[in-house]
């Protein structure tokens, strides 16, 4: 069952769906949430997109924005990136200050090599944040303490294929 859908909504990004295009597609999708989603943009810039698209959660990866777009009302869900040993040695740090300022997180890496340390690093994580998993999938893969998946999609060559 899928929950939430992620559409590209920052103004700095090549893919950056447009509102109209955005209202067009979320109109005949139903019983999901929306979540506006940002890569590059500063927390003024997302602040001011926020009110032309009608999301129901912020999707950020930066952490220097978070505090500052907490304020905008809407639940945020932040994208963690772990692809090497120190970033991955931040990741308790991370999700202890993240706690009480995010709904959910995602956890991604492309380093396969990683992927049995961060099950195991999420083993032990027993805060209020619903934890996303972005790695690793398959259909034997461990869920670990994860609720769900992140999954993302890629552009469609052909529309329908």
């Amino acid at each position: 069952m899928v929950d939430i859908l992620g559409f590209n909504i920052d103004p700095k990004s090549e893919g950056q769906v447009s509102a109209d295009d955005f209202s067009e597609i979320t109109e005949w999708v139903a019983g999901v949430k929306f979540a506006g989603e940002f890569y590059d943009a500063t927390a003024d810039e997302i602040k001011d997109v926020v009110k032309l698209y009608p999301i129901d959660y912020v999707e950020v990866e930066d952490l220097d924005v978070v505090e500052k777009i907490g304020l905008l009302g809407k639940p945020l869900i932040v994208r963690i990136q772990l692809d090497n040993e120190a970033e991955l040695g931040r990741l308790k740090s991370s999700l202890s200050y993240l706690d009480e300022l995010a709904h959910m997180v995602i956890i991604r890496s492309n380093n396969a090599d990683l992927f049995d340390s961060i099950d195991a690093q999420i083993g032990y994580y027993n805060g209020n944040l619903k934890l996303l998993k972005g790695y690793g999938i398959t259909e034997d893969s461990s869920m670990c303490k994860y609720p769900g998946l992140a999954l993302e999609a890629t552009e469609e060559e052909r529309p329908g294929y």
